[in-house]
């Protein structure tokens, strides 16, 4: 099997971002304006759509890539009029001296949608695609950029595991071995509202799917495991490693979002899971940056003003600290209050602060909205009964699923006074808000 030669991009850091939903906010403006918050959420990637008659200005790219941020260029073009390799040429060659790495060519190309209507209506959809995007990927390759096979709807109109590989083949039959050794793919890692692990394994674990028919008992591509298919036919045609770039990460699809509260969540999750992930993975983009006041996706925007934020931007990037100064300030509470918060002998510790741990590792929600807790009363904080039951007074964060009625009761018959709060998370942080 051939192996793909971009394995040198892969970061230890895959998190990015699709930024505007336009081409109007590359000023120096928006650059000082967006850099530390990109910053402060500690992104490596970030998607850019870009015109076909003008290119992103120089010091908009230049400025992230010195920020060590990688761009990934997007061009979203129209089927079938898409431009020439001669209309891209000087820009394309812009990009590669400014130093971008990624180009993307079209966007969603199996969705009726992406066609005009005759378009779209004639035959041979996939050879008729493939003819519009070898020319520029060919082009793209010859200049030293990495071209990237563009995102698909999943499922979609033609449905989407079908038109990829038909497409790939179609590239082999032309002969273009060294093309596909040198691109990347962009996968849309939508969730439909399935668990992350929906799909998980692919069709050979998922054999009974097929296009069109997912049986009852069965799953399919229709989840953020999206890229997995993709892979997996890929390798089936002889297309090791193939790198992948998710595209839209954190939501249920484009008109379907989840509540602030379960986004943060789905969010975090989605962040280990690809951290943990040994494939091809060179990034994983969420859905959005930031939007207009009037646009379609201001409501999805992680960043809405300076004082407005989706609750998952608090929680990766507490204002003012850090999230390595804040484990830092957790710690320097647990060591100053052990020492010198209580006189009791039978306990030491005058009040604790008991989170939960999960199979997974500790729930970053809950060290955002015990930070004002912490900062009225000092507590020690930490995940360990044996401490715990050394305390005058303890705070335990969680219900029964965290913490049994035998866990409580054990504390309380070793003379502790106990103070459980109960709830999701907007009311614990309520809860503790109002201790």
């Amino acid at each position: 099997m051939e192996m793909n030669e971009i394995s040198d991009h892969k970061t230890a850091n895959c998190i990015g971002f699709h930024y505007f939903q336009d081409t109007t906010h590359y000023t120096n403006r928006d650059l000082a304006t967006w850099l530390p918050e990109l910053s402060r959420l500690s992104a490596s990637w970030l998607i850019l759509l870009s015109d076909a008659t003008r290119a992103i200005p120089e010091q908009f790219i230049a400025g992230l890539i010195n920020a060590k941020i990688t761009p990934i260029v997007h061009f979203p073009l129209c089927l079938p009029d898409s431009p020439t390799p001669a209309n891209l040429k000087a820009i394309l060659e812009a990009y590669a001296r400014w130093g971008i790495k990624f180009v993307v060519f079209f966007d969603k190309p199996n969705d009726s949608l992406s066609w005009s209507n005759t378009g779209w209506s004639h035959q041979d959809l996939v050879e008729r695609f493939i003819d519009q995007f070898l020319p520029l990927a060919l082009e793209a390759a010859r200049i030293g950029l990495t071209p990237v096979f563009p995102p698909l709807q999943p499922g979609g109109s033609y449905w989407d595991t079908t038109f990829f590989k038909a497409a790939i083949q179609s590239l082999q039959r032309r002969g273009q071995q060294a093309l596909l050794k040198k691109m990347a793919v962009a996968v849309y890692a939508y969730t439909f509202g399935h668990e992350l692990s929906w799909g998980s394994g692919g069709s050979e674990k998922w054999p009974q799917t097929k296009p069109y028919n997912t049986p009852p008992d069965s799953q399919d591509q229709r989840g953020f495991n999206n890229f997995i298919w993709i892979q997996s036919i890929a390798k089936a045609l002889g297309i090791k490693n193939l790198p992948v770039i998710l595209f839209g990460a954190g939501i249920k699809d484009t008109k379907s979002f989840y509540s602030p509260e379960v986004h943060a969540e789905i969010v975090q999750s989605m962040i280990k899971l690809v951290h943990d992930d040994a494939s091809s993975i060179l990034a994983c983009n969420f859905w959005v940056l930031a939007a207009e006041p009037a646009s379609e996706e201001y409501s999805q925007a992680w960043i809405k003003t300076n004082e407005e934020t989706l609750p998952v931007v608090r929680i990766l990037a507490p204002a003012g600290e850090s999230k390595k100064e804040f484990s830092n300030h957790l710690r320097e509470s647990k060591e100053t209050t052990f020492e010198s918060k209580s006189t009791d002998e039978s306990h030491p510790i005058a009040h604790y602060l008991l989170l939960p741990t999960y199979e997974w590792g500790v729930a970053d929600w809950h060290l955002d909205v015990i930070r004002p807790f912490i900062r009225k009363y000092q507590p020690t904080v930490g995940f360990s009964m044996e401490e715990a039951i050394l305390a005058k007074k303890v705070t335990v964060i969680g219900g029964e699923k965290s913490f049994s009625a035998e866990v409580t009761a054990t504390l309380r018959e070793a003379g502790c006074l106990v103070d459980q709060i109960i709830g999701d998370g907007t009311s614990i942080a309520t809860q503790l808000i109002e201790r």
